[in-house]
């Protein structure tokens, strides 16, 4: 059996953590599949495949739009970048053309790998993974280009995979009740399926590193630095917390220099450049370490050393650093987004605040 998989996201090394979920998921197609087939962004369609395991890997270009830190955000940054979609189109269509006949086709995200470009292979079962970020973009489109969508993957008899109830739950709630029927009818949930390498002994060593007495505690905050992340509530929270607690920030982004500075006693808002990475705050108050990207391998390390993971975004599926933090034996404080207060009913090492700085405050007192 023949199986490719096209996404926006992949990662380009071992230790890239852009769509690491999306291999983990093609590998476990390998169980079923003889030959699997990825076709993902970046690079250019003159490059030939190459072996990444067990998996065949296609580049279709798009990388101006399609990379860290998401479409969206650099779209933002730079609206020319939209342009770099239709490269990718031809790119994704001349790849499904030198694969030949698949037996099955997974598209992660709905807008654009299933619709419109899996479309492209009208007899090959599909199915179609949603993440997150297509849903919200469905939900911001008219309500008749959004039913349109739908119903042309219903017609095709797509197989729709969520990553959290909550975008289910958000995407038919915008349909009109046969459609949002016929959804639920086609679609399951499903959170993404993660690989954990062994970061124990790397973790010890960063925690020795930076937290230096009995009463010091260390907060990691492990995401993309962009406005819906919230990591301005996470500074504030452990300034507010009371001293003995040291912030490190993994992770970087367009806010990475606001941020700084917000760490630094300045405000979020003033123009500035960005600052050195390290940052001491007042006496009295928390040091805040900002990393800028780092391996996956690292990042995970760093969640490992922590006493908690704070994630305070605002707009979640079914977040997997949460996941991994939990993996890790890391307790979370988060807020309400996706499927989080769902997972807190059930895991107690999650714990769901308001999205208040003051209210991760408290909960970071209590740890």
């Amino acid at each position: 059996m023949r199986a490719v998989v096209l996404t926006t996201s992949y990662p380009v090394s071992d230790e890239d953590p852009s769509g690491h979920f999306v291999r983990s998921s093609a590998e476990a197609l390998t169980r079923s599949c003889a030959e699997v087939h990825v076709i993902a962004a970046g690079g250019s369609v003159l490059d030939p495949p190459h072996r990444d395991g067990r998996l065949v890997v296609h580049r279709a270009g798009g990388g101006a739009l399609f990379s860290w830190p998401g479409a969206v955000a650099r779209a933002r940054e730079s609206p020319l970048r939209l342009l770099s979609a239709a490269p990718f189109a031809a790119g994704v269509l001349d790849r499904l053309r030198e694969i030949g006949p698949v037996d099955r086709a997974v598209a992660h995200w709905i807008i654009p790998c299933a619709w419109p470009l899996l479309l492209a292979l009208p007899r090959t079962p599909l199915e179609v993974h949603a993440h997150g970020a297509d849903v919200r973009l469905l939900l911001r489109a008219p309500r008749a280009a959004r039913g349109a969508v739908v119903s042309a993957l219903l017609r095709r008899d797509a197989r729709f995979v969520f990553a959290a109830r909550a975008l289910r739950d958000a995407l038919a709630g915008s349909l009109a009740p046969e459609q949002a029927r016929a959804l639920d009818l086609a679609s399951c949930v499903e959170p993404p399926v993660f690989d954990l390498p062994p970061v124990a002994g790397r973790a010890a060593a960063l925690r020795r590193e930076i937290v230096k007495g009995p009463r010091e505690r260390l907060a990691v905050v492990a995401c993309r630095l962009i406005p819906t992340k919230r990591v301005e509530l996470a500074i504030e929270a452990v300034r507010a917390a009371g001293p003995g607690l040291r912030l490190v920030v993994v992770g970087d982004g367009p806010q990475r220099g606001a941020l700084e500075r917000l760490a630094s006693g300045g405000d979020l808002d003033a123009g500035s450049s960005r600052g050195a990475g390290v940052t001491a705050t007042s006496e009295g108050s928390a040091a805040v370490r900002f990393t800028g990207t780092l391996p996956r391998r690292e990042a995970l390390a760093w969640i490992g050393a922590a006493d908690v993971l704070l994630h305070p975004s605002s707009h979640e599926a079914a977040p997997t650093v949460i996941r991994e933090a939990r993996a890790l034996g890391v307790p979370v404080i988060a807020c309400d987004a996706g499927d989080v207060v769902a997972w807190s009913r059930s895991d107690d090492g999650i714990l769901v605040a308001d999205g208040t700085a003051q209210s991760l405050a408290a909960a970071l007192r209590g740890i």
